[in-house]
């Protein structure tokens, strides 16, 4: 699995659903900020207005832009009618850019786009331009997920970030490795003890001895097989040490177990691979030492951003239900099962990860 970070894409149109106040005053403005509101989801942004463009008022446009933080913006296009009066919307898009990319600055970007595309209207108030609307951003379900995606990424990017003391500067593009190494990271940091999905080979070293025979057949006994390791995560080439903790293969299966037993029995103290597989593909990571987050590690205004995940995830499957009921819609119960059925999987699409190991 890998993703993608923030880009500076196209204009999204809005939906405008009642104009309280459409008049721009094309002029500086005293109050120089914007503020987006959506009730629905309890998000409250104000962001300063840094440009207002009316090099093309005479063309029915004007553009306004606004800092998220120090690296993002927000594009505001609003296009409409100019007379003595000043310039009267009718219509408004939005833009996201940014200069710089950071785990933050991308977090604050991703909360404030998937707010305003999740909920089911949004007021945006800019005093001093005369400005005041309600609105519904026009995303696909698809770029919603994929932005909710980005953020959880960079949520979780933050966190190590701040536990460990560490800036990142966030790549275009996170491969898969990387992802995976931000999600063990995260829940080493916040949990310290969790289970972990394990489909490859846990290869461990021993020197032949008779006394490591004796080990190996009480921990064959067993169902489980528990790694005592000092582990170390490699993200976006830096090195992050968890310390010292334990890896335990549930329902483990030990590998050629008998003729490893055989070379451990030899005790002539040559090395001996030993490889540990799951049979449910599934591990039990405890890494007590690893970095932790700091008592207050996030300030009021961030605090609020990370709370609204609930908000997020349940207003993006509310979407989903209001899809699905609208497809299933005037169907009779035969034709609705046939679409709803679970399809067949044959062996085909069975993938041998064998291949796979963990040093």
């Amino acid at each position: 699995m890998s993703t993608l970070a923030l880009e500076n894409e196209a204009s999204v149109e809005a939906q405008i659903i009642s104009v309280l106040s459409a008049g721009v005053l094309v002029a500086p403005p005293e109050d120089m900020s914007i503020e987006i509101s959506a009730p629905n989801l309890g998000g409250y942004f104000r962001l300063e207005l840094t440009d207002l463009d009316d090099s093309e008022i005479e063309d029915g446009r004007v553009i306004v832009k606004a800092a998220i933080d120090a690296n993002a913006r927000m594009v505001v296009t609003l296009c409409g009618e100019s007379d003595t009066n000043g310039f009267h919307t009718k219509s408004v898009s939005f833009g996201f850019k940014t200069a710089k990319k950071t785990a933050e600055s991308d977090f604050r970007l991703a909360t404030l786009r998937a707010a305003l595309s999740l909920a089911t209207q949004t007021r945006v108030v800019a005093p001093g331009l005369g400005l005041d609307l309600w609105f519904r951003l026009n995303e696909s379900l698809r770029d919603i997920g994929e932005m909710l995606k980005l953020r959880q990424t960079m949520d979780r990017l933050m966190v190590i970030e701040r536990a460990t003391g560490t800036q990142f500067k966030v790549p275009s593009f996170i491969v898969g490795q990387d992802m995976e190494a931000i999600s063990l990271l995260y829940h080493a940091i916040t949990e310290r003890a969790f289970g972990w999905s394990f489909e490859g080979v846990l290869t461990v070293f021993y020197p032949a001895s008779k006394d490591v025979a004796d080990s190996l057949e009480a921990w064959n006994s067993s169902s489980d097989f528990v790694y005592p390791c000092f582990e170390r995560q490699l993200l976006f080439g830096i090195e992050f040490p968890l310390g010292e903790g334990n890896i335990t293969i549930i329902d483990k299966h030990i590998e050629d177990f008998q003729q490893v037993l055989k070379e451990l029995k030899s005790d002539d103290g040559h090395t001996v691979t030993v490889r540990v597989r799951s049979r449910i593909g599934l591990a039990h990571y405890d890494f007590p030492d690893a970095p932790r987050l700091p008592d207050t590690a996030w300030n009021a205004d961030l605090q609020m951003l990370i709370d609204m995940e609930g908000q997020l995830d349940a207003a993006l499957m509310e979407r989903y239900n209001a899809l699905a009921a609208a497809t299933l819609a005037g169907l009779n119960e035969d034709e609705k099962a046939e679409i709803t059925a679970r399809p067949e999987i044959g062996e085909a699409f069975l993938i041998d990860d064998a291949s796979m190991e963990n040093a």
